[in-house]
């Protein structure tokens, strides 16, 4: 039997889940899951309390409604990098924007002023007034020189990762200086490069650097997220940032290095391996960027040590809070100071958020990525998925949960220990998610496989019933749609294979194709499926698709001699062999297996022959005619038991009868005596008088359509009803259907025929007879048709002077173009006939 397809397998759906995991972390769209278990186990690690030698300046809300809205006056700030200055910290940071020069309202007039004072004499007082008040207005030079007495002062450079993008990002001049010089191992430029693998450090688009005047007296600068970066969650802080050409450190990297009274020459980056700090290797991830510690202190003791500005200005603080501290001084007050996330879920200004990460630089105290995490992580996905695949699918599921569950605990203790006791991160939600969610989706499958298992073992055999019920109707689509909605066992496989030889039998090959192919994908050994699927296969290449319900002989003929396929059935009749080949199809010799008479059954594909509303005019007219004729019971015409079209092939089964066509002895070599002529032709003019009674006409009288039995001496006339189809003059291809050499003016005219037009066809059917010649001949067929519309036939005896004359007279009659000169009825010819007969007898 047919094994289950693989993509129904356990080990499939496992390696779905898996792949899909894998690729949804090489796509990182696993990120926020791994966030997620690296902020729940720093908040596990945030117990431990911060460090007192980090304090924060806070511009806070109090100092803002004192002295006005921000940005303040730079004087202001100068006022206060004195005061601290004063206090000797081991470095002041700023972490704020200073990337514009701060202009006082009317300086200019000033200036102008002050110059027209210098051009007069005498107004020294006033001069002097004016430089004093200039000098208050000048707040970036205040600012600068504060600077410059302050000594190690950091300043941060906000920067964006979406805004607009120079062709070229270069520095100033006065630049140059905040730049790191000791960077080696350049990323690959390549398209390749940048189109598939990540940059290994960040970029930014723009920066914002302090103003020259400030930059001048500033011991360092660094990249800082104030806010406006593209990712405000501080988990992994960058400690180097790439700027067009050029590398430059973090506020965080540089506030560090000047707190350890380092210089930037001191700094090291290798972009492959990290930063080193004095010689010292910083526990930086791949991408140069660091895991801080958040910490949460203890009791009523904050982690970080916050004084308002307000307090300094107002000199309320003492020196010892200050004294060889790491100074950090920012924005705490809304609505200005942003607001960042960090993994403990809260939210903090940037300045208190770097003041956290100044803090775990400094201690040394910062969650440590191993270069082999991705690696790690890769590979536990690959673990996972072939536990799914191979390994879970083998146990019962109350096992598998458990195994599962041991698994799931232990991954995920071995991750919190790993934070906890190893300061080690290790991104390991993704494969625990893959265990977790494939475990459920493998239990899911079985768990819906066992539910439609016993619907289906019910649903197969209502199909099966109907499908049996359908089969015996002879409505073979039908069942075998059913059939293909059943369960696949033996029997069924014994119920498809009949139904396979039933589409033989109505010469549908290509569904028989279908239907062993059927059995073939679920049991190929099945009995003789093989043999019969190449028979049907070679046997429906000899056909051509007629249309979507089935397909039709390219010429009409059917299969009956291929040992390898069943013998064809049109209706009810099987064939047994070929009898003959028409204008319009075959005859074949079959049988009624039912009741075991022998038939000849004559085809005919009228869809090939005719299309559109023409087709369905021929098909009504077919059908009604050989309804009618069905009804004639004479002993000189042939019985027709059945009538139908099947498979587009239109059919009629009439009697078998022995005996040839009269075609035989129309030939000038073969002809029948005289005498035994006029007894055929009187047979067939009985019949026409007959069937013309009964309102039926022939319209194609010929040899072809009379078998004749020597023997005994009966003539029968055929295709009553098929020769209506003569009527419509041509096909689709242009072929004249009937033999125009045998009809009368009248029907080559198209006009309503009667039963005159039979027997002027027999008149020429007996001049044939008795010459071996017609009596119209011609070079084509417009000739031919003008002759018997218009000229006389030649005098039979000039073939055969032996004859009476009363010959000629029958003929001439029968012959004759006006209808009303020509014998009126069958009877009227027999007569004739008969006399002319006891004048031939007398005479031989």
């Amino acid at each position: 039997m047919k094994q289950v397809p693989y993509w129904k397998t356990d080990w499939f759906l496992g390696l779905i889940v898996a792949g899909l995991f894998l690729l949804a972390g090489v796509a990182d769209i696993t990120r926020p899951l791994e966030n997620a278990g690296y902020d729940l186990g720093a908040r596990f690690a945030a117990s431990q309390p911060g460090s007192q030698d980090v304090v924060v300046i806070a511009i806070d809300q109090d100092a803002i409604e004192q002295f006005g809205p921000w940005p303040w006056r730079r004087d202001l700030l100068a006022r206060a990098t004195r005061q601290l200055s004063a206090m000797n910290p081991a470095v002041i940071g700023f972490a704020l924007p200073f990337e514009s020069e701060q202009r006082a309202v009317g300086l200019e007039s000033l200036q102008a002023l002050k110059a027209e004072l210098e051009k007069q004499e005498g107004s020294r007082q006033l001069l002097e007034l004016a430089n004093q008040t200039e000098e208050q207005m000048q707040t970036d030079r205040d600012f600068a020189n504060s600077l410059r007495s302050a000594g190690r002062v950091v300043l941060a450079i906000p920067y964006a990762r979406n805004g607009a993008v120079r062709e070229t990002p270069v520095l100033a001049d006065y630049q140059e200086k905040f730049r790191l010089d000791d960077v080696s191992g350049k990323p690959d430029e390549s398209l390749w490069y940048q189109r598939f693998l990540p940059e290994p450090v960040q970029s930014v688009d723009r920066i914002y650097p302090p103003v020259e005047m400030l930059a001048e007296y500033a011991n360092g600068a660094g990249v800082m997220n104030l806010g406006n970066g593209k990712e405000p969650a501080l988990r992994a802080e960058p400690l180097v940032f790439r700027y067009g050409e050029h590398y430059l450190p973090s506020f965080t990297l540089m506030v560090a290095t000047h707190t350890r009274q380092l210089s930037m020459s001191q700094i090291s980056v290798h972009l492959e391996h990290g930063v080193e700090l004095a010689d010292q290797r910083i526990n930086a991830d791949n991408k140069l960027r660091i895991y801080p510690r958040f910490y949460r202190g203890k009791e009523d003791k904050p982690p970080i040590k916050v004084i308002s500005i307000l307090d300094l200005l107002e000199d309320k603080i003492d020196s010892e809070s200050i004294s060889n501290k790491t100074i950090l001084v920012g924005l705490t007050g809304s609505p200005y100071a942003a607001s960042l996330q960090t993994p403990l879920g809260e939210s903090m200004p940037p300045v208190l958020a770097t003041a956290h990460s100044v803090t775990s630089l400094l201690n040394d105290d910062m969650f440590e990525v191993p270069y082999w995490a991705s690696w790690a992580q890769w590979s536990l996905i690959i673990v996972m998925g072939l536990y799914l695949m191979f390994i879970l699918p083998r146990f019962r599921m109350s096992t598998g949960v458990a195994l599962s569950a041991l698994l799931l605990i232990g991954l995920f203790n071995g991750y919190l220990i790993a934070m906890l006791a190893k300061t080690t991160w290790l991104p390991l939600m993704t494969p625990l998610a893959l265990l977790l969610i494939g475990h459920l989706v493998l239990a899911m499958k079985q768990f819906l496989q066992g539910q439609l298992r016993h619907v289906y073992l019910e649903l197969s055999g209502a199909n099966q019933a109907l499908a049996q019920q359908y089969h015996s109707q002879g409505q073979l689509d039908q069942a075998f749609e059913k059939y293909r909605h059943c369960i696949v066992d033996e029997p069924l496989l014994n119920q498809l294979y009949n139904l396979g030889l039933d589409y033989e039998r109505k010469r549908q090959y290509n569904k028989a194709v279908a239907v062993f192919k059927y059995i073939e994908s679920h049991d190929a050994s099945f009995s003789d499926v093989q043999e019969r699927l190449k028979h049907n296969r070679e046997v429906s290449e000899q056909f051509v698709i007629g249309n979507s319900k089935s397909s039709a002989p390219a010429d009409g003929t059917l299969i009956v001699s291929n040992p390898g396929v069943q013998k064809p059935m049109i209706g009810r009749y099987m064939i047994d062999s070929e009898l003959g080949r028409g204008a319009m199809g075959m005859v074949y010799l079959g049988h009624d297996p039912k009741i075991g008479r022998s038939v000849a059954i004559k085809t005919m594909s009228l869809s090939q022959e005719f299309e559109g509303d023409k087709l369905v005019d021929v098909k009504e007219r077919f059908f009604r005619e050989a309804e009618t004729a069905g009804r004639l019971h004479h002993p000189n015409i042939v019985t027709i038991y059945d009538v139908g079209e099947d498979q587009d092939l239109s059919y009629i089964a009439m009697d078998y009868l022995k005996g040839e066509n009269l075609m035989a002895y129309a030939k000038s070599d073969n002809l029948l005596p005289a005498r035994e002529t006029f007894d055929v032709i009187i047979q067939i003019a009985e019949a026409l008088d007959y069937a013309h009674n009964e309102k039926v006409v022939h319209r194609d009288i010929k040899p072809a359509n009379m078998i004749y039995d020597r023997d005994s001496g009966v003539v029968k006339v055929t295709d009553f009803g098929v020769a209506c189809l003569t009527d419509t003059s041509k096909t689709k291809t242009g072929t004249i259907l009937g033999s125009p050499s045998y009809m009368s003016p009248e029907q080559l005219a198209g006009a309503k025929l009667d039963g005159r037009s039979d027997l002027f066809s027999l008149g020429v059917m007996l001049y044939q007879m008795l010459t071996g010649e017609l009596p119209f001949i011609a070079d084509s067929l417009a000739s031919l048709m003008y002759k018997i519309a218009n000229e006389k036939h030649p005098d039979i005896r000039m073939f055969r002077p032996d004859l009476p004359s009363c010959v000629s007279q029958v003929i001439n009659k029968a012959l004759h173009k006006e209808l009303d000169r020509r014998f009126q009825s069958g009877a009227q010819m027999t007569k004739t006939l008969t006399r002319c007969r006891e004048r031939l007898t007398k005479k031989h």
